[in-house]
C-alpha cells in the first residue's frame, strides 16, 4: 500500500485507511515494533508511525495470519 507521508499520526493514517485510530495508537505498545513512537514525554503525545516499516510489519502479519 502507497501511505502519502513517511511519517502519519495515528489519526491520519486512521483517516487514510479507514481503520480505527485506537488500532494505530495500540501500536505504540505491541512489544518489538520499531516504526512508531510518541513526540514527547506527555502522555497525549500523539502516536507517530514510520509508514514504510509498518507496512513491512504488516505484511509480515499477513503471512503469519494474524490478521
Amino acid at each position: 500500500m502507497d501511505y502519502p507521508k513517511r511519517v502519519m499520526k495515528a489519526s491520519e493514517l486512521a483517516a487514510f485507511t479507514g481503520q480505527k485510530k485506537e488500532y494505530f495508537s495500540r501500536l505504540f505498545y505491541f512489544p518489538g515494533q520499531r516504526f512508531a513512537w510518541k513526540n514527547g514525554k506527555a502522555r497525549n503525545s500523539p502516536v507517530m508511525i514510520d509508514t514504510e516499516e509498518y507496512e513491512k510489519w504488516r505484511q509480515r502479519q499477513v503471512k503469519l495470519g494474524r490478521r
